[in-house]
């Protein structure tokens, strides 16, 4: 029998480290800001970390529909290295998924060989769907490494009948029930193998595996059940036995989330099982090239799993394997693939990229063997087949990269990761000495990762049934806008200077338009004495104007408004900036953006009112003129303008640019 390496040449070496350092780029580079965000999952696992780090260790937590405890405690150990940031939420995901680069070449090897495993870790380092896994805070990246490892250790344990090596293939077997939901398919998985190995030794005889094996060494030497293999069953038990026990005693805890969402249920089948399961195992199978995940936290919307690159490697490498199915290690790819897919087939919205997950990585070998025969194949020329080869990897590694920056980058996947109450929380945590924040509890209680990212010592939580404290210093609210505010002038001093802005627009799944998330006012007490410039109509009185340009094509105008009682009328502010041609740009809209009711109005109080305006063309001074205006919202019709000398100077006032 040919002698085997014991392991990579120092070229092999060098090109597993190159695929290590690429799946790690995939998946750190911009780890916090990518995806935007942080989705209350991810949230709440950041929650129960801090909860672990106070001292509450748990098997299984309860929150947020029940969760397994491995990611939590992988999580801890990142929020107590980095605090409580969506880096330490997700770095984890991210170290987990690099990692299972080496486990993946490692099980392609044991089963395919050397060059199948460089492309199965290379396939694993670029692939979007294990890409974007690694790369947000949720616990299912972690069944991929733990099956991993368990079937390459399974492997090596079958060859050499190594009891040690039973005992921790079934160890870690037993771990992998400690991460994601999914694990508790794999029975199912192992029960099919079992009945395949049996039906195979009964077929082929113990002396046709003898001879089997010096042919192919990927075909074990002895039959599945004997007593090493109980070793197997013995860790698997040590590891499990706690979660057991907490099953047992418990199982409500452990079952809930999967009666909600499996076909069994009525509301998910709507009456017609039979339908439902037929129509769940097509679109499971269509995922691989068809329509892939619709939910968009999990994946560029209906992206399948392998992109066009990709299709003709995975169709080579399945037909291979269906080919060769009495070969083990082509067969137990093949049922791997075919029983996990039963968590999302079972349930609602299929394919669903987390319940499915449990395909991964044995789906993505299947590629790899079709790169491998591509590559070593003997119909076509070496350097034909090689540059094939180097187009097929390059070019799905182009799209991961196109698909994945232009997904980051997309306003539905900042809504869906809830990106505006991340920005809310960052900036409450902004640095300003002596600030009081008040944040609504429907912020608090309904976006966790506001009380997980929020770590500012002077905020406060406030119910706006029981209003807010008086404001006797500086103080900055978040607001929910959807509702009153009648709350607020109370609180007020009798003399501020209060600005207000909009927040970022935001989106529930089930909700068809975006809206602003909250209102930012930020009050300060005893606010400099700024004269008048101009009064329109007696009604409302300009204080200040003051203009930047932030950028060429940009304008920012700052006004401060005054009234001394509640306008007779509803009034809309304009600005326009206006060029030799005309009007360039313009921007008109209620005092305060629509954040400053008509009846706050009251003496002493003044408004800071920030008007953003975009230009076709840079801003230039010398040939822009800016003018400021007010008007009847329903009239249309413009106040006078009356200088502090009591003179009408016309319906519209301009900002003087040189001054």
């Amino acid at each position: 029998m040919k002698k085997q390496s014991l392991g990579p040449s120092q070229t092999g070496w060098a090109l597993l480290l190159f695929l290590l350092i690429l799946a790690a780029v995939m998946r750190f580079w911009q780890l916090g800001e990518w995806p935007p965000g942080l989705y209350r999952d991810e949230a709440h696992n950041g929650l129960d970390a801090l909860a672990v780090l106070d001292g509450h260790h748990a098997l299984f937590f309860t929150a947020n529909n029940g969760r397994e405890p491995a990611y939590i405690y992988l999580t801890a150990l990142f929020v107590n290295l980095f605090g409580r940031t969506a880096l330490a939420v997700r770095m984890g995901a991210a170290v987990v998924g690099t990692l299972t680069t080496w486990l993946v070449y490692k099980l392609a090897d044991a089963w395919h060989g050397r060059s199948t495993a460089y492309f199965a870790a290379f396939v694993w380092a670029i692939t979007l769907w294990p890409v974007h896994l690694s790369r947000i805070g949720l616990r299912t990246i972690l069944l991929a490494p733990a099956l991993a490892a368990t079937f390459w250790l399974g492997t090596l344990a079958y060859r050499r009948q190594n009891r040690w090596l039973w005992l921790l293939a079934g160890l870690v077997y037993g771990v992998s029930f400690y991460t994601y939901l999914a694990a508790r398919f794999t029975p199912v998985l192992l029960a099919a193998i079992g009945i395949y190995m049996l039906m195979m030794n009964r077929k082929r005889g113990l002396g046709d595996w003898a001879i089997n094996f010096r042919k192919n060494p990927l075909i074990p030497q002895s039959p599945l059940l004997n007593r090493n293999t109980l070793w197997f069953g013995w860790g698997t038990a040590v590891a499990l036995l706690p979660f057991a026990i907490l099953t047992i005693q418990q199982p409500d805890l452990l079952l809930g989330r999967t009666g909600q969402v499996s076909i069994l249920n009525q509301a998910v089948n709507g009456g017609d099982l039979w339908g439902t399961l037929w129509r769940n195992v097509g679109q499971a199978l269509g995922m691989f090239l068809g329509q892939g995940d619709m939910i968009l936290r999990h994946n560029p919307s209906g992206r399948p799993v392998f992109d066009w690159f990709m299709a003709l490697p995975f169709l080579v490498g399945l037909g291979w394997s269906l080919k060769n199915w009495q070969r083990p290690s082509a067969m137990i790819g093949l049922l791997w693939t075919a029983v996990m897919l039963g968590p999302t087939i079972l349930a609602a919205d299929t394919p669903h990229f987390l319940r499915a997950s449990g395909v991964l990585p044995g789906i993505l070998i299947l590629p790899a063997i079709g790169l491998a025969r591509l590559w070593e194949g003997e119909l076509i020329a070496g350097g034909v087949r090689k540059t094939a080869v180097f187009i097929l990897a390059t070019g799905s590694l182009t799209m991961t990269v196109r698909d994945y920056v232009n997904y980051n980058q997309s306003p539905d996947t900042g809504y869906l990761f809830e990106q505006a109450a991340r920005t809310l929380a960052e900036q409450a945590n902004e640095e300003a000495p002596g600030v009081d924040r008040f944040i609504d509890d429907r912020f608090w209680s309904g976006w966790p990762s506001i009380p997980f990212l929020v770590t500012n010592p002077n905020v406060h939580r406030f119910w706006p049934d029981a209003g807010l404290p008086p404001l006797t210093r500086m103080s900055q609210l978040f607001i929910w806008p959807h509702d009153t505010r009648d709350f607020i002038p109370p609180a007020l001093p009798a003399n501020a200077l209060v600005w207000t802005e909009t927040g970022p627009l935001t989106r529930g799944d089930l909700e068809p338009e975006p809206y602003p998330l909250y209102a930012r006012y930020l009050i300060i007490a005893e606010p400099p004495i700024l004269p008048p410039q101009a009064s329109f109509d007696g009604q409302l009185t300009l204080h200040d104007a003051q203009l930047t340009s932030p950028a060429p094509q940009t304008v920012q105008v700052d006004l401060v408004w005054s009234a001394d009682s509640p306008p007779s009328q509803p009034l809309a502010v304009f600005i326009h900036i206006i060029s030799p041609e005309g009007t360039v740009a313009q921007n008109d809209g209620p005092p305060g953006s629509g954040n400053w009711p008509a009846d706050w109005w009251r003496p002493g109080l003044l408004l800071h009112d920030r008007r953003i305006l975009s230009l076709s063309e840079p801003f230039d001074p010398a040939q822009h003129q800016i003018i400021i205006g007010i008007y009847n919202a329903e009239t249309g019709i413009r106040l006078p303008v009356i200088d502090p000398a009591g003179q009408i100077m016309g319906d519209s006032w301009e900002l003087k640019i040189n001054d």
